[in-house]
């Protein structure tokens, strides 16, 4: 069995996509690099270490709470991190320790306090600078930085080096290399929302340093589902595993996070590098001046949201809409963008889109313990994109969890020769059908139904006609108290014709 969702009216949900509001206009990038008075070493191993710190969280006992990752970007002290690494929204913590890198093969002592100087928890990124010495003398050193490279010329298969203190498997520094794997789209951010990388990124390594080939920054290294509640090895129940038609912890949870490699481009940091800079308070152009505010005491109210659709498009406009709702995709598809309807959302709350291809998930296309910044309700879109060589043939599955609790998925084919055909769907079952499902084989949920969701409902012996890409499906219908009544797998559709419900 796979898991259902809601059905809701196709004419509805276009209705609700018309009328989505437009996105927030981009506004014009700073292009101040950090000043200061040192320069810049070559782009050695060594000389990228030693601008690398670890940032501590300490509570008054001078207890590392969690510890991430660091990078000096400016001489006097100036680092960029993490929002995660230094969040101080829920007062677990006392004060942030900061430890230099002196020797690659030694684990560095905290030397400095460090203070919060622009923060951006929509985006994960935030700039601290060193506040004192550990004695509480005043910070007079001169520190090696790295200077900040253009995120928006990185390419795939382009090389980028890793550099953090990655928690597990020791206390020196750690360097990992890698390739650009590809990148994300979001309707918050844009084209480039993460840079993905083949190279692991482990726990601690969150907030470090990720440099291309000429020694400058492109990306803060993020670890997915990334923050002080989270385990390393963090997993989702995304998979009706045991057939029981529930998602519940009988379920088999699947792996998230971790080691998810996602850069976070250096260009997202500028505004805050900027205020960081001026001095001038930070106010994040992803969420209201209000900010992000702590987790509620017992969590958030995820039986309030509802998600309403998932319906794919092959590009969106510059108003965040589809540019047209497609059933499926022809082979040398570039892009596929999943766009949903939501209502009882909560800026703040976790939230993933994890994309699958032929059941296989797709980390470099995936969004995973992202932070919602698109209020209560509305409309949202991620997009899986392979410009260099397309997007493989397969069916692609979108998975949208909220609080690590699933609230809808659809499939789409990207293949050559899925014509859409009209299916008379026939009950002659003794109910009334009010519920019905075809979801492609293969697919790991039911999905919401939409293509058979246009009818209100189909009094026994009578029919309704849809409209459906050929393939071979799973096909389930329930009565309108929501029994089931009927369900068939491997169903092969091929041409026009009558589907009967039988109640089997």
């Amino acid at each position: 069995m796979k898991l259902s969702w809601v059905i809701i009216p196709l004419a509805l949900i276009l209705s609700a996509l018309a009328a989505c509001g437009a996105g927030s206009d981009d506004s014009d990038e700073p292009t101040q690099e950090p000043s200061s008075t040192a320069t810049p070493g070559p782009a050695s191993v060594e000389d990228l270490a030693h601008s690398v710190v670890q940032i501590l969280a300490l509570d008054d006992a001078g207890d590392a709470v969690w510890t991430g990752s660091g990078t000096f970007i400016s001489g006097d002290g100036m680092i960029l991190t993490n929002g995660h690494v230094v969040d101080d929204r829920t007062g677990e913590y006392a004060v942030l320790g900061v430890a230099v890198t002196t020797a690659t093969d030694e684990a560095p002592e905290v030397g400095y306090f460090a203070e919060i100087l622009a923060v951006d928890y929509a985006l994960d990124l935030a700039v601290i600078g060193l506040s004192e010495t550990v004695d509480g003398g005043a910070v007079t050193d001169e520190f090696p930085f790295i200077p900040l490279g253009d995120s928006d010329e990185v390419e795939i298969g382009e090389e980028v080096r890793i550099l953090g203190y990655p928690g597990i498997g020791g206390e020196t520094i750690t360097l990992t290399s890698g390739a650009v794997s590809g990148f994300t789209s979001e309707r918050s951010v844009g084209n480039r929302a993460w840079i993905k990388t083949d190279a692991t990124i482990a726990g601690g390594n969150s907030g470090g340093l990720a440099v291309n080939a000429a020694g400058e920054i492109v990306g803060v290294p993020t670890l997915a589902g990334s923050g002080a509640e989270t385990d390393p090895t963090d997993c989702r129940r995304i998979q009706d595993t045991n057939g029981d038609n529930v998602l519940d912890e009988s379920d088999t949870c699947v792996p998230l996070g971790g080691f998810i490699n996602g850069l976070r481009p250096v260009n997202l940091a500028l505004d805050l590098i900027e205020a960081a800079q001026s001095g001038e308070e930070y106010v994040s152009p992803y969420y209201d001046e209000a900010g992000i505010a702590a987790t509620p005491s017992g969590g958030y109210d995820v039986s309030a949201v509802t998600v309403t659709g998932v319906y794919f498009s092959p590009d969106v406009t510059e108003d965040d809409e589809p540019t047209e709702i497609v059933p499926a995709f022809p082979s040398g598809s570039v892009q596929v963008c999943g766009f949903w309807e939501y209502t009882g959302m909560q800026d703040g709350m976790t939230w993933d889109a994890i994309w699958y291809t032929d059941g296989e998930q797709q980390d470099e296309a995936s969004f995973i313990g992202e932070t919602w910044v698109g209020g209560e309700e509305g409309s949202w879109w991620v997009c899986i994109v392979d410009e260099e060589n397309g997007l493989a043939d397969g069916l692609y599955e979108l998975i949208i969890s909220v609080e690590a609790e699933p609230v809808g998925s659809e499939a789409v084919y990207v293949d050559d020769g899925h014509d859409v055909v009209q299916v008379e769907i026939e009950n002659e079952t003794e109910s009334e059908i009010c519920g019905v499902w075809a979801s492609p084989e293969g697919a790991q949920n039911w999905g919401f139904g939409e293509d058979l969701g246009q009818f209100g409902s189909i009094p026994p012996g009578e029919s309704s006609t849809i409209e459906i890409p050929t393939g071979t499906y799973d096909i389930a219908a329930d009565d309108c108290n929501g029994n089931a009544v009927h369900e068939e797998y491997g169903v092969e559709i091929d041409s026009d014709g009558v589907y009967t419900l039988t109640g089997n």
